[in-house]
């Protein structure tokens, strides 16, 4: 017998189970804490096939240190630190010229158009002077904390000596860096109107953190940020942190990649700058573990060498390459 409720329960029955099967279908294919909206754009180096122009940034393995080259579809550059030793440490190791210097030369650039730091510690501005040395260079962006080694203030010497461009970076002062191409970069840390103080590490707190995308995907660059600052960025851009890779801050320490934190970025990829065997055992099992979590596949300088990744705005891979002598 016709019944016109039959119907409609019928058809919002069906509807139901539709929705159903959607959301399941959902929560099966997204990686462990990704959000089913997202894309997934990481694709396997022997499966890459650029659709288009590619921007390539390489991590480059300086040991326990930071360094980071970017090569941006326009043809220019960006240096992000450039590696060196710890400022106590009394050596003569110099990664700049040992490392950096040659791998720059050996991709066949002879300019930068940008030179950042992401903070004035030794393991990460050592090896700059070096590259000011090498290269033709446009601006020297600093987050300007102060701060008075004798390793700083050669740096920003050379600066003047060689009339490079010197400016202050801070959040909201990405329109600084114009990459072309349609890369855009956004700068969320330090804050513009204040530095961080009183937060164990102030100097590490008062990072550059950097986001570079280019169409669909996006990097992350935090230098040494600590739980302090990465709180703040968590509260004031919140979602704007999203990024596909990230440059795990502070070589992987604990003091960093908070739960909350890599929650708001959930990366594909995370790539930890650090030496091998080195003294503070970094990377720490905490941050690996929030890593994890959140479905991130990890490289390491110290186990894969120079980490390369290439991306035409759509999808991106990984490629990796052992100095010699390396196991």
């Amino acid at each position: 017998m016709y019944v016109p409720g039959g119907i409609v329960k019928a058809g919002f029955s069906l509807r139901l189970i539709f929705l159903f099967v959607f959301i399941l279908q959902g929560c099966v294919s997204s990686r462990p804490g990704k959000l089913p909206q997202t894309a997934e754009r990481f694709v396997p180096y022997e499966k890459y096939s650029p659709r288009g122009k590619e921007m390539a940034v390489s991590f480059i393995d300086v040991g326990q240190g930071n360094s980071i080259f970017v090569e941006s579809p326009s043809g220019r550059t960006l240096i992000y630190d450039a590696g060196g030793m710890p400022d106590w440490m009394e050596t003569y190791r110099d990664p700049g010229r040992e490392t950096v210097v040659p791998f720059i030369k050996k991709r066949g650039v002879e300019y930068i158009d940008y030179a950042v730091i992401s903070h004035a510690h030794g393991d990460h501005i050592g090896g700059m002077k070096a590259v000011l040395e090498s290269f033709e260079v446009e601006y020297f962006l600093d987050p300007g904390y102060p701060h008075t080694t004798h390793l700083y203030m050669d740096l920003l010497k050379t600066v003047r000596e060689k009339e490079i461009r010197y400016k202050k970076i801070r959040s909201g002062g990405g329109d600084v860096i114009e990459l072309g191409f349609g890369v855009s970069c956004e700068v969320f840390n330090p804050p513009s109107e204040y530095y961080f103080h009183g937060e164990g590490s102030d100097v590490n707190n008062n990072s550059v953190l950097l986001k570079i995308t280019y169409g669909d995907v996006s990097f992350l660059f935090p230098g040494d940020m600590e739980r302090a600052s990465e709180m703040h960025v968590v509260g004031k851009y919140r979602g704007e942190l999203s990024s596909n890779i990230l440059q795990a801050s502070h070589h992987g320490s604990n003091t960093s990649s908070t739960k909350i934190f890599l929650k708001r970025v959930m990366p594909e990829v995370a790539v930890i700058p650090v030496g091998e065997r080195n003294q503070f055992n970094h990377p720490g099992q905490k941050a690996l573990n929030n890593l994890r979590r959140i479905g991130a596949e990890i490289y390491r300088t110290d186990r894969h060498g120079h980490i390369i990744i290439l991306t035409d705005g759509k999808t991106f891979t990984v490629k990796t390459q052992k100095k010699r002598g390396r196991r």
